[in-house]
């Protein structure tokens, strides 16, 4: 594959419910794994299959963050 032919996704990670829980904001959809070293292929295999593009060209920047909508600031106690 020529790294031309490659597309790079931002993923956004974060726990849930003891899971890791894995959003792509680009194409609005998600997943979940036990834990990071299943994460990459995961990644892959949803975007694949939701935009039909050849998984050896995906390339997943995921980085640990915070859920969509969550707050960024603690509650007034």
């Amino acid at each position: 594959m020529a790294a031309a032919d490659a597309r790079t996704f931002q993923v956004v990670a974060w726990l849930a419910d003891r899971r890791l829980v894995l959003y792509v904001p680009e194409i609005e959809a998600a997943t979940s794994v036990a834990g990071m070293p299943e994460a990459d292929d995961a990644a892959r295999a949803l975007i694949a299959e939701l935009t039909g593009l050849d998984g050896d060209t995906i390339r997943c920047d995921i980085r640990v963050g915070r859920a969509p909508g969550s707050v960024d600031r603690l509650p007034r106690t």
